[in-house]
């Protein structure tokens, strides 16, 4: 079925390589320590009730039709939403705030009174970041779930491609991957949000070109390091499209070099080897955060400096909470998909209102804002499925291939999967700056929000808002930059 959307002495490293060579459940910093860890299955929305007062967030979708037709994961008391997520695994510091920040979300909504009167009930299960434990527990709650608010990674999400065609049934990734944007690749089945690996890429590349044309008045030499896949490799095409563009030499090409061992251990040595060797202005990374760290310390350490970016996954604000946190403020320029916490946006008042009240004992999170948008999207195409008279799974799809404008209240840029993926793809980047003495300042790894002055901070403070250089407007964006079966598909 086919639908139409859509620095730093040595002995720091051997620090850093001993966090990094830990197994695959290993995220690096205190990924895992969330006060709210969520368990491998949840069926009741989130831990805290949200206080009654709390309003729903605003949608102008109309009210739901009197006779509402459904067949999996709704009935008249509840719409049941599956998460699967990395609670456990490389990314886990991300994704347990991305979670707990739907489950505060719904919660919220619940309190309100639902959806077309029922209660949201999420349904989340722990995928520890393996493509097979993913589709295991896909299969395990699919029958259960009238649609999923996140699959978390991208080999993962397109590892169950062919069930969601199978089983009919919508998945927003949390994955930024070029393929979800593209009906040819997901068969339609996946909505994305924010802008994608290659277009970040693209930007990126060009917004750094500019800054140092400005800085030194050359054009920078530059180190691309990924992970291998449809996360590594996507962003790879697109800063390697940008720089033969923009005629910047790639010194070292690492593409696809971040590897772990059949153990999930991660051992540095040979990138840093090879930055050290290139001499780069600046390097390129798509990691992990717990292989950021080792990567960037290892080259400090021989006493090289150069600027780091990257893909949004590849940095954690709680890195400022180890021995890379200087580093990081000195040289690194962190992207982003949505604005970091505490950014003065319409709708940030009500994002920090709801978690501080759902979660008062934990600290800000930039990820939070990530669940937040997730539950959002969702929400706005249950809503217009209702409005529509039709929960189904097919409902719940061409809700959302019709719905014209999801809107995030600043959080992020709006969206919508009308017309073709070039019309509907995001182009626009956020530039962060990591600040570990506002971090610090504000109580670092010890905030809380309920006791943290305008909720704290994850010293992640805005550089550039919503940039979108020449080359990301003009691409011409057809499909995938980037496939397992093809390779890179766009070229310089």
């Amino acid at each position: 079925m086919r639908l139409t959307k859509k620095l730093i002495a040595l002995s720091f490293v051997l620090a850093l390589v001993a966090m990094a060579c830990g197994t695959d459940s290993d995220s690096g910093g205190d990924a895992t320590t969330s006060a709210t860890q969520a368990p491998a299955t949840t069926q009741a929305p989130a831990t805290t009730q949200a206080p009654a007062t709390t309003q729903a967030p605003a949608t102008t979708i109309a009210d739901p039709a009197a006779d509402i037709a459904t067949d999996f994961g709704v009935d008249d008391d509840e719409i049941r939403i599956g998460l699967l997520a990395d609670l456990t695994g490389v990314f886990s510091g991300l994704t347990v705030d991305i979670v707990d920040a739907q489950l505060a979300y719904w919660d919220i909504v619940n309190a309100n009174g639902g959806i077309a009167g029922r209660m949201v009930v999420p349904i989340v299960e722990d995928t520890v970041y393996q493509v097979d434990t993913h589709e295991e527990k896909y299969k395990k709650i699919v029958d259960e779930v009238v649609a999923f608010s996140n699959s978390t990674g991208s080999p993962h999400t397109a590892g169950i491609l062919d069930n969601l065609a199978e089983d009919n049934v919508l998945a927003i990734p949390l994955s930024w991957y070029s393929g979800w944007a593209d009906p040819e690749f997901d068969g339609g089945f996946t909505f994305e949000q924010g802008t994608n690996y290659c277009l970040e890429g693209i930007n990126v590349t060009e917004w750094l070109s500019i800054k140092s044309m400005e800085d030194t008045g050359s054009l920078p030499t530059l180190a691309v390091v990924t992970r291998p896949g449809d996360y590594g490799q996507d962003a790879a095409a697109g800063v390697k499209y940008a720089a033969a563009q923009l005629g910047i030499e790639i010194v070292y090409d690492g593409e696809g070099d971040v590897v772990r061992d059949s153990a999930g251990n991660f051992d540095p040595t040979s990138i840093v080897s090879q930055i050290l060797a290139a001499q780069p202005d600046w390097v390129w990374l798509t990691t992990a955060p717990s292989e950021t760290a080792p990567i960037m310390g290892g080259v400090a350490s021989q006493g090289l400096t150069p600027q780091w970016t990257g893909s949004v996954p590849s940095y954690d604000y709680r890195l400022l909470d180890s021995a890379v946190a200087e580093l990081l403020t000195g040289f690194y320029w962190q992207t982003g998909y949505y604005v970091p916490w505490g950014t003065d946006v319409p709708g940030m008042a009500e994002i920090q209102a709801a978690l501080t009240a759902a979660y008062p004992e934990r600290r800000p999170s930039d990820a939070f804002i990530i669940g937040w948008t997730e539950a959002r999207q969702m929400e706005q195409i249950l809503k217009l499925a209702a409005a529509n008279g039709d929960l189904t799974r097919q409902g719940v799809l061409d809700a959302a291939n019709s719905i014209e404008l999801i809107t995030l209240d600043g959080a992020g840029p709006d969206l919508t999967y009308q017309g073709s993926p070039n019309d509907y793809v995001i182009r626009e980047i956020d530039i962060f700056k990591p600040n570990v003495a506002a971090y610090l300042e504000a109580g670092g790894a010890d905030q809380q929000l309920a006791t943290a002055p305008n909720g704290g901070t994850t010293g992640s403070e805005i550089v550039e808002k919503s940039f979108t250089g020449d080359l990301a407007a003009a691409f011409d964006f057809t499909g995938a930059c980037w496939t397992q079966e093809e390779g890179n598909r766009i070229s310089g």
